[in-house]
């Protein structure tokens, strides 16, 4: 349990996504750049230039894209190119963006403050929002079940199950406090 050495780049790591083999972290920071850093020698790689500043990043199952929010927006990036794709808008309040992947990597799950928006990622187009739950604080965070059949989102102090297979809302689950973050 000994920290170990930093590793130097950028400023304001916003959010990290490690590769599904281990090998590679991508940083969402906040000089409007996503950078990846090489997990067996801690070396930062050739920054991706976003053009926004990212706040959130989830990769595929497959390891081969990256989805990275920003604003209102979700943006694929090919992680073999390092070359982001065509913005995905998916409403909601600009800053509240959290993002989970199904386990088959065919569905990002985007909470964007106000819903819960499915991504087909085969097209990289966004699906009918999910609303309800009953809350009105925000949703500011989302988990997907391994098995790939609820989301949770987290909104006020309750967390929200989704049954994704329905796309409704089942009861809240009031947890006492602000639920800030799910894994």
């Amino acid at each position: 349990n000994t920290l170990g050495k930093p590793i130097q780049f950028g400023v304001s790591p916003f959010a990290i996504a490690i590769t599904p083999d281990g090998k590679t972290a991508y940083v969402a920071n906040g000089m409007n750049m996503v950078t990846p850093i090489d997990l067996a020698t801690g070396t930062p790689g050739k920054p991706i230039h976003f053009g926004a500043q990212p706040s959130v990043i989830a990769i595929t199952p497959d390891g081969k894209t990256a989805y990275v929010g920003s604003g209102n927006a979700v943006t694929p990036i090919d992680l073999a190119t390092g070359t982001p794709g065509k913005p995905i808008h998916v409403g909601g309040q600009p800053g509240w963006l959290t993002i989970a992947i199904t386990p088959d990597g065919k569905t990002a799950y985007v909470a964007d403050g106000n819903a819960v928006t499915p991504i087909d990622l085969a097209t990289n187009t966004p699906g009918k929002p999910i609303h309800g739950g009953g809350s009105t604080s925000p949703y500011v965070a989302i988990a997907i079940t391994p098995d790939g059949k609820t989301a949770y989102v987290g909104s006020g102090n309750a967390v929200t199950p989704i049954d994704l297979a329905t796309s409704t809302s089942g009861k809240p689950i009031h947890v006492g406090g602000q639920a800030g973050g799910l894994t």
